[in-house]
């Protein structure tokens, strides 16, 4: 069973000294590491003997797809084609993954290519994948440390979310390993490259006013990015943490921007609903952070200023105390008219696609 990090639960074993006394296990502890063994979710047996065997051979199979079965299998997700998706299953199956799993970078390939048909069969492991119960685990990291959803999330394609989601996906993984910039979303992934739209980049630079930026993110040309955002930041916790995570770089004004008109509604609910009292919602607990953040800049500024402290330093404070009061008014702005501006995006752009 896969946890919501994309991993496995470990395998069961000795804990302690014991742990690394295999001549002491038990026969069933022996052969419940080999059984726990899952080499596609990075889980390998604790004998070094038998956990470089299986990393031998786990190597050995994933170079044999790459090298041999990929090209083949490449036409097929690029033209979304079942049919062609079957033959070539029908004849390397042995090479496209282990138990009842496929390779993760099978699901993340037609993810990238938005291979909606093939990525519908293999999550779902129908025929002639039920032969052999192997099935697509959309939870799975590729091999490069990123999972289906950021992939998904980069191309903005919004079925493929949806898809991804209906079959179990978690928002809530994250990039992991070398290849990749560590700890990112997929909310981060998408908000990064919305944040960098050509619209954007050309008639909006930091320091220009804040309702220059709301009025670009409004035009229908960047509805499928805010889509996209909003539906990956439904699924994703702590999306109050997130919002202030922007809002406290200084040089993030569009990215916050994007995931508040992205996560209104989510932030508009009350965030304590099972306590049955009376709770903040996301925008109050936004201000009251950057309230917060605000006296405690006055006061380091009052205090320099006692100290005879001048100079970078206070014009640094003097800069973070502008980033965060532009945030403040960008907050109140969505807070006061997000859902008409939401209502504006979707009723603009249904009449700007006729």
């Amino acid at each position: 069973m896969t946890m919501e990090d994309g991993s496995c639960p470990p395998a069961v074993a000795p804990s302690g000294s014991q742990a690394e006394d295999y001549g002491s296990w038990t026969l069933k502890q022996k052969l419940e590491d080999l059984i726990n063994c899952d080499p596609i979710h990075g889980i390998m047996p604790k004998n070094p003997k038998y956990k470089a065997y299986f990393e031998e051979k786990f190597e050995e199979k994933l170079s044999t797809y790459v090298r041999v079965v990929l090209p083949k299998l490449r036409p097929a997700i690029q033209k979304d084609s079942v049919k062609q998706f079957y033959q070539v299953y029908n004849c390397w199956s042995g090479f496209m993954g282990l138990g009842e799993f496929l390779y993760p970078d099978i699901l993340t390939n037609m993810a990238s290519q938005n291979a909606l048909r093939c990525a519908r069969v293999a999550l779902q492991g129908t025929s002639p994948l039920l032969r052999c119960r192997r099935r697509a685990d959309p939870n799975t990291r590729h091999r490069y440390g990123f999972a289906p959803l950021h992939m998904a999330a980069e191309n903005f394609s919004v079925d493929m979310v949806k898809l991804l989601f209906r079959c179990g996906a978690s928002a809530n993984i994250r990039t992991k390993g070398d290849n990749v910039i560590e700890g990112l979303l997929p909310l981060h992934v998408a908000v990064e490259n919305a944040s960098m739209h050509k619209y954007i980049e050309d008639h909006w630079a930091h320091g220009d006013h804040i309702i220059n930026l709301i009025f670009l993110l409004c035009l229908p040309e960047m509805k499928m990015f805010l889509d996209t955002t909003r539906l990956i930041a439904k699924q994703t916790d702590n999306i109050v943490d997130e919002v202030w995570n922007y809002i406290q770089h200084e040089e993030k004004h569009v990215q916050a921007a994007i995931l508040l008109l992205a996560a209104e509604k989510q932030l508009r609910g009350r965030l304590n609903k099972s306590s049955g009292k009376a709770s903040l919602n996301g925008f109050d607990i936004v201000k009251s952070r950057i309230g917060d953040a605000l006296s405690t800049i006055h006061l380091e500024g009052l205090n320099m200023v006692q100290e005879g402290k001048n100079g970078r330093a206070l014009k640094r404070l003097k800069d973070k105390k502008e980033a965060l009061l532009t945030a403040l008014v960008l907050v109140c702005i969505v807070h006061k008219a997000g859902e008409a501006l939401d209502g504006y995006i979707q009723t603009h752009s249904q009449f700007h696609s006729l």
